[in-house]
């Protein structure tokens, strides 16, 4: 790799890297997150102080709910991981089950990928 292609992506990885780095990572998950991508469902996320969570969809007659744990990274990346995940926000019913998921916490939002919000964000409700 030539020296100007090496710097190029250098410095595309620390910019990549910093954006990370500004992620707000919230010290108190528990509470309520709503998906609002489809308008005609009912979709949650309930992150519960004693590491467990519950993701409920609701659209029309199918009623979709999901249980296990969760763990806050340590490594020092803001992301949580749920356990046996299944992701009913942009599938609904035809929905993947990931054997574990990772959310990326960023603000008041949990992001399915670290490239921030999107429609298939978890925004916590404020009490």
């Amino acid at each position: 790799m030539n020296p100007k292609n090496f710097i190029i992506v250098l410095i595309s990885i620390l910019l990549f890297q910093s954006c990370l780095d500004l992620r707000t990572c919230s010290q108190d998950l528990s509470g309520k997150y709503i998906c609002k991508n489809n308008p005609t469902a009912v979709n949650y996320l309930e992150i519960k102080g004693d590491g467990t969570f519950l993701h409920y969809y609701q659209n029309g007659n199918v009623v979709l709910t999901d249980k296990g744990t969760w763990l806050k990274s340590d490594d020092g990346y803001c992301e949580i991981e749920l356990s046996e995940w299944k992701n009913f926000n942009e599938l609904g019913e035809k929905f993947k089950t990931f054997g574990n998921g990772i959310l990326w916490i960023n603000d008041k939002y949990l992001d399915i990928s670290p490239d921030g919000n999107s429609s298939s964000s978890f925004e916590k409700l404020q009490k």
